[in-house]
């Protein structure tokens, strides 16, 4: 059987630092969600499952590709670690790997295409991109792990403790670029990554 890799796409939480939905974000001619989309898929990802929370009314409309299911995480206000938990307990059972990615973590194809290439060759547990001596995201993991990643809700600091405790299995790839660590937290982040190349 071939080994796949799906995506879990956070998009559940209230953005309250930033201020707005960073889903609806324009961000290069579209809507930031829609970008995440068709990026993850046209990179290699199988099927994108969105986890859906604060104003999922407003975001469904920008989700219309059949490779795509919607996941409704009703307490996303308990924070990330509960959309994790959602999701990895309504994905397909058919799924091999998974790439987790916040809605705010968007990565060009090219960085996508590298890191997805990397976890397959290399039939790795988990996968991070990795550069200036610190992982980043988004990271990959190998269906073996997924009861191990249901457990976080039990941790303080969710998929932190997670890493810690299984530090020796991670396998990263060094990717030489500044959108190993962006997030967009912040209306100064948001303006800093509309100013990257996307390659």
């Amino acid at each position: 059987m071939t080994k796949k890799i799906d995506a879990l796409l956070l998009s559940a939480g209230k953005s309250s630092r930033m201020g707005f939905t960073k889903a609806l974000v324009d961000w290069h001619n579209q809507k930031l969600i829609q970008f995440q989309i068709e990026t993850l898929l046209n990179s290699g990802c199988n099927k994108v499952f969105i986890v859906l929370g604060h104003e999922k009314e407003k975001i469904i409309p920008y989700i219309q590709n059949e490779n795509t299911k919607i996941i409704y995480n009703e307490n996303y206000k308990t924070g990330k670690s509960s959309s994790i938990i959602k999701g990895i307990n309504n994905i397909s059972k058919n799924t091999n790997n998974l790439l987790i990615i916040g809605v705010d973590q968007p990565r060009p194809k090219k960085f996508l295409k590298k890191l997805l290439h990397f976890h397959l060759k290399n039939n790795a547990m988990i996968s991070a991109p990795f550069n200036n001596n610190k992982r980043g995201h988004p990271i990959i993991f190998n269906e073996k792990m997924f009861p191990e990643i249901l457990k976080i809700g039990k941790f303080d600091d969710g998929l932190r403790t997670f890493f810690r405790k299984n530090n020796k299995i991670v396998q990263t790839i060094k990717i030489n670029s500044k959108w190993t660590h962006l997030d967009l937290n912040s209306t100064e982040s948001l303006d800093k990554a509309r100013g990257l190349k996307l390659i």
